[in-house]
């Protein structure tokens, strides 16, 4: 098997690129091609990967093999593939693309969506929701910052985190991410926002409890690409690894733990013979500001309960300073599903190479940036996608690999025990469809076995997590109400009723 390196990258500006899909992609490899021109005279591609989820629901196109290969006018016998994993395609991509190119082959990758222009503004959410398992669609879970609200509240729980304190974080994360998002040519929010501006409701409407507007990532459109050869270059592309977990929220012990990104990562540390503290830059999912806080613990970078202060501070639990998402991450550059994991990966190379806005960025400091890793998902983990690459000829040696420092599963203690007797309520969010005039309050509940249900409160009185709850009729669907609520609402009435009896008197 040859080592893998990576020759020339590219990307489009993403945002509002309206041109067809095929010619943004073909765009996209024309451009990683020409980059290539210092490392490869042969720029003609054995084969070809193309990335991306779901050409026929956004753009209504399909043929992206046809149309990618005649855009670029390769042979007729070009081996041409097609990957789709949800929001993990792009990175997916890469990990078919490293494989075709250790068996000797130049492989041409690239990935992209048109998630605008077809498809009205209201009906991409449904459409990203596919990520989502169709019985817990059914449930009333319909939209993925639903699933990273009950996530956020998990972590609040677990962690002790206030929700103020919450809210701080996530203004402070946003900031810096629109902040490095300035500077990046290819991103599309670029505006830095005010505390005055993240607090307030008719600027900054929230999406899904206690997530709002600036918290999640926008749907637009952009592409990129990466020529994988199996001759050195500066880069290495060292490891490509993944893993996937249960697609079933319910089915998960917690959303605060992403089994699929331990197993990746340290599948990937192994192939690289690397610890965590090794890592000098990172490009995390942050699709949703709680994503790379999670991430950031389970690839061993934090302890568990200070991801959100690693991705702020930017340094490790070593104490190490690691440069994190300063691309300005999909939050910033947006997060178009299939472009996403592989447009990581090019603004890592571009940050070892001191392209762009990085070279200033990091001045005298990208010496000492030999190891670079992104972290890429689908739906709330349903596949984890962890690459590393790293300079050929690093600056300083590499440190002794221990296997005692790969990333380990979450300790039971910040897992939701069951309780004996009750059904109760892990965490609860509530989130309004596009479209619809009323909010949906939606739950995470533990059974008294101790099992997980998603449920749907019948009216919002004490949705909260720690509350118990009854179900109603569960045998005909997930509607639940706070046990004693009724109870109570009678005891309301009672009381109102005697009030005005005594006064008559």
């Amino acid at each position: 098997m040859n080592d893998v390196y990576v020759a020339g990258v590219s990307l489009t500006p993403f945002g509002k690129d309206f041109r067809p899909i095929g010619v943004i992609l073909a765009d996209a490899c024309q451009k990683a091609l020409q980059d290539s021109s210092p490392f490869v005279s042969n720029t003609v591609p054995d084969c070809l990967v193309i990335g991306s989820m779901d050409p026929i629901g956004f753009a209504r196109q399909t043929g992206l093999d046809s149309l990618v290969g005649m855009e670029l006018g390769l042979r007729r016998d070009t081996e041409i593939y097609h990957v789709e994993l949800g929001s993990a395609t792009g990175a997916a991509a890469v990990e078919l693309g490293k494989r075709l190119t250790s068996s000797g082959l130049k492989v041409l990758v690239c990935f992209g969506e048109k998630m605008k222009g077809k498809l009205k503004n209201e009906e991409i959410p449904s459409q990203i929701s596919t990520v989502i398992a169709e019985e817990e669609r059914e449930r009333g879970l319909g939209e993925m910052p639903a699933v990273a609200a009950l996530a956020s509240y998990e972590y609040m729980d677990a962690y002790k985190v206030s929700e103020k304190d919450f809210r701080k974080a996530c203004f402070e994360m946003g900031r810096q991410s629109l902040e490095f998002g300035s500077l990046n040519n290819y991103a599309y929010f670029r505006q830095p926002i005010s505390w005055e501006d993240y607090k307030n409701p008719d600027i900054n409407r929230f999406i899904a409890k206690p997530l709002t507007k600036f918290d999640c990532s926008g749907s637009y459109n952009g592409a990129g690409a990466v020529y994988l050869i199996p001759d050195q270059t500066d880069i290495k592309l060292t490891s490509v690894k993944s893993a996937f977990d249960h697609i079933k929220i319910a089915e998960r012990k917690t959303l605060i733990y992403l089994e699929s990104a331990v197993i990746a990562g340290r599948r990937a540390y192994q192939e690289a013979e690397l610890n965590p503290s090794d890592i000098d830059l990172c490009e995390l999912h942050d699709a949703f500001k709680p994503v790379p806080w999670i991430a950031a613990e389970d690839l061993g970078f934090a302890e568990r309960g200070q991801g959100h202060k690693f991705v702020i501070l930017e340094s490790n639990k070593a104490g190490k300073k690691v440069y994190i998402n300063r691309s300005g991450g999909f939050l910033s550059r947006t997060h178009p599903l299939g472009a996403s994991g592989g447009a990581q990966l090019v603004e890592l190379v571009w940050q070892m190479r001191g392209h762009d806005q990085y070279k200033e960025m990091f001045g005298k400091d990208i010496k000492n940036l030999d190891y670079g890793l992104w972290f890429n998902m689908s739906g709330f983990g349903n596949t984890s996608i962890v690459g590393i690459i790293e300079r050929t000829k690093p600056f300083r040696p590499r440190q002794d690999f221990n296997a005692e420092n790969l990333p380990q599963a979450i300790p039971e203690t910040f897992i939701s025990k069951k309780t004996p007797r009750k059904d109760r309520i892990v965490a609860a969010t509530q989130y309004k469809p596009p479209g619809e005039e009323e909010e949906v309050n939606v739950a995470i509940v533990q059974t008294k076995e101790g099992d997980f249900r998603i449920g749907l409160a019948q009216d919002p009185h004490g949705v909260k997590r720690g509350k118990y709850i009854k179900w109603i009729q569960p045998e005909d669907g997930p509607y639940f109400i706070k046990e004693g609520y009724v109870k109570g609402r009678l005891s309301d009435l009672f009381r109102i009723f005697r009030r005005e009896k005594s006064k008559g008197d």
